[in-house]
């Protein structure tokens, strides 16, 4: 079984598609809202991430955005 963590918004079409992608192979996913956490939008502001969603495995592995995690699964 994969583990993700994801990082998205709660008005973001492509962080619910991330989810439910990760769900629908079967995935488990650890969901963090920058609406919702300040020390998560503390840290991208910090990093400069600007879009989301942004995925990583739950080893500490970027992946990326909604179609990187496409590729990843697809590829898996």
């Amino acid at each position: 079984m994969n583990q993700y963590v994801v990082v998205g918004r709660a008005d973001c079409m492509y962080c619910s598609k991330a989810v439910g992608l990760i769900r629908d192979s079967g995935g488990v996913v650890s969901y963090y809202s920058l609406n919702d956490s300040k020390w998560v939008l503390d840290l991208f502001k910090k990093a400069d991430i600007r879009t989301v969603p942004q995925v990583w495995t739950i080893g500490g592995d970027y992946i990326g955005g909604y179609q990187e995690l496409k590729k990843h699964i697809e590829g898996d």
